[in-house]
């Protein structure tokens, strides 16, 4: 026996689109899994495609194909036993078996025309795998789900579901019925499931026509599925210990899968009024652009090969420029150094918000490719949010030339705005953190017993900071009111005069100065910082932490579409 990896039984690809089916010959859902592969054109293709997780290379179950006894993933002979019919056979798109995954270049091939081959077949499967109960948790699961939307469908109106309000079932009308935290339980553990969080079920399911899940020997539309998460996300949790993330499973429709149909009357949640009302409110409320989709759902994404956090998505429309070519195609070859440079290059001839996603650790990160270029599994989708305008529609009292942004060897040049200098910088706090993400996670009493010993020996690292606030002080004159910030108000006064009018004209400064002060005193913000951060000091006054590598005279800018009152240096 041999893994399919290991052996070759395929016929290289005519010229052209063409691919290859798996043909799933029937059988009892024990039964050994057989089918064989057949090459076609791609546009007379007539499939579905499996939407599954992979799963590890070492939990191995075999299956015949073409005639041959081969390893693969025990998910994926799971996933075959789910869809595989009883009395004929089915005919399937499946990445693992119809890709020659020896080839290099054929996979890249297949993953540039990704987009094409879901939005191709006719239904998408998703496979969520065994139940673990021979079924009976899906089918409990399922009849949880479709009763819980029966009810919430009598309180999600198009104004809550468009401003987000919650709901709650009303007691006089029987409340929740017969829905109990007991039945809900199996299904909420369908949201925990890993498919959830792999970065290819994006777009395998937002370019889709139709979309089945199924779950143990069960099958569901997947529009309910997502019924449920948006509800849930809008409602209390009347179900003391029964949870699951539906912020997060919303907003990857918000996010991502909403903004693949261009037509929601022909999206595969086109039956859904939830779905649909959602979607068209993300489309006249938000332009989303290329760096959106990419990272807008990164916080539960995982990819096996990091290149994928690009090459899931090249079949959003927004991978595509106006003359339809792909901003970046899939080159497993290529290194992430190279595939960095090459799609935030072509991006900034967009726009430069993904700038707000750069954010390095440790020194080491510098070395790692072009400074300016975002790491491909960046979780801050926030700092990206918007641009904006502190003008309040008036006229610069300096004029800015606008430069278009371009890349030149590697560095792009842009018009920015200096709004601050690095004055002077602190030690790292609790040494240079580590890199091991996981190895942080594991070590909380090693963090407490460097905070406790930076705080308390002699000097303390509150101490060298707050020696470093006074030398900011007698350089620059300022006065630190309580060892934190500047004067807002003087600030205002002479950098911002229209925010400093606006704050007086609605007697802010006054009701703020009337209310008893709240601060977090210095020393106890200094322990929460104790996590290989380093503090530093600027000349215009304020003060710091970051586990950006900062060193001194260091400056900071913004890009010229946000608008200060008075722009400082401009520069390239």
């Amino acid at each position: 026996m041999s893994t399919v990896e290991h052996y070759s039984f395929y016929d290289g690809l005519p010229e052209g689109k063409w691919t290859r089916i798996l043909l799933l010959e029937p059988g009892a859902y024990d039964d050994p899994v057989s089918c064989s592969l057949y090459l076609t054109p791609f546009q007379s293709a007539e499939y579905e495609a499996i939407s599954y997780v992979w799963g590890s290379t070492q939990d191995t179950d075999s299956v015949v194909c073409q005639g041959l006894e081969i390893d693969v993933t025990a998910n994926l002979v799971q996933s075959l036993r789910q869809v595989r019919y009883a009395d004929r056979p089915r005919h399937l798109w499946v990445d693992a078996l119809c890709i020659n995954q020896r080839d290099l270049q054929e996979k890249a091939f297949h993953v540039n025309m990704m987009g094409e081959i879901y939005s191709h077949a006719w239904r998408v499967v998703i496979c969520l795998g065994d139940d673990g109960h021979s079924g009976e948790a899906a089918r409990i699961a399922f009849d949880a789900i479709q009763d819980y939307n029966r009810l919430a469908a009598k309180y999600m109106t198009e104004l809550r579901i468009v401003d987000g309000s919650g709901w709650k079932p009303a007691d006089d009308e029987g409340g929740y019925g017969l829905i109990t935290g007991e039945r809900l339980l199996p299904a909420v553990q369908i949201f925990k499931k890993p498919w959830f969080g792999r970065v290819w079920v994006l777009q395998e399911v937002g370019l889709a026509r139709e979309v089945l899940l199924a779950y143990g020997r069960s099958t569901i539309n997947f529009t309910q599925i997502m019924d449920f998460a948006q509800a849930w996300a809008q409602t209390g949790n009347d179900f003391p210990g029964v949870y699951f993330s539906s912020g997060l499973i919303s907003g990857l429709f918000n996010h991502v899968w909403a903004t693949y149909a261009e037509n929601v009357d022909q999206s595969w949640y086109r039956s859904s009024f939830i779905l649909t009302t959602s979607a068209r409110q993300v489309m006249r409320t938000n332009k989303p652009e290329f760096q959106d989709v990419l990272f807008k759902a990164r916080h539960i994404q995982k990819a096996t090969d990091p290149r994928d956090f690009v090459y899931a998505f090249l079949g959003h429309p927004l991978a595509k420029s106006d003359d339809g070519q792909l901003l970046v195609e899939a080159d497993y070859e290529r290194t992430m150094t190279e595939l960095r440079l090459l799609l935030f290059s072509r991006l900034s001839e967009r726009s430069l918000r993904f700038l707000g996603l750069t954010w390095h650790k440790v020194p080491e990160d510098l070395s790692k490719g072009p400074s300016w270029c975002p790491y491909l599994d960046a979780r801050r989708p926030w700092t990206m949010n918007g641009r904006y305008d502190a003008s309040r529609d008036e006229s610069l009292l300096t004029q800015a030339t606008n430069i278009q942004p371009r890349v030149v060897d590697s560095c792009l040049e842009t018009s920015v705005y200096i709004i601050d200098t690095v004055f002077l910088c602190g030690g790292i706090a609790g040494g240079e953190p580590s890199l091991d993400g996981s190895a942080q996670a594991e070590d909380a009493d090693a963090h407490r017993l460097a905070t406790d010993a930076a705080l308390f020996n002699r000097p303390s690292i509150a101490e060298e900071y707050w020696a470093l606030l006074e030398a900011t002080e007698r350089s620059h004159s300022l006065a630190y009111a309580d060892k934190a910030l500047a004067s807002f108000s003087d600030f205002c006064k002479e950098h911002c005069p229209t925010i400093q009018d606006r704050l007086e004209k609605h007697e802010w400064l006054n009701q703020w100065a009337s209310a008893e002060t709240h601060f977090i005193p210095f020393v106890p913000r200094t322990a929460s910082s104790i996590k290989g951060e380093k503090f530093f000091t600027t000349k215009k006054g304020y003060w710091y932490w970051n586990k950006y590598p900062v060193d001194q005279a260091r400056r900071f800018d913004m890009h010229h579409s946000i608008c200060p009152d008075t722009p400082g240096d401009k520069a390239r």
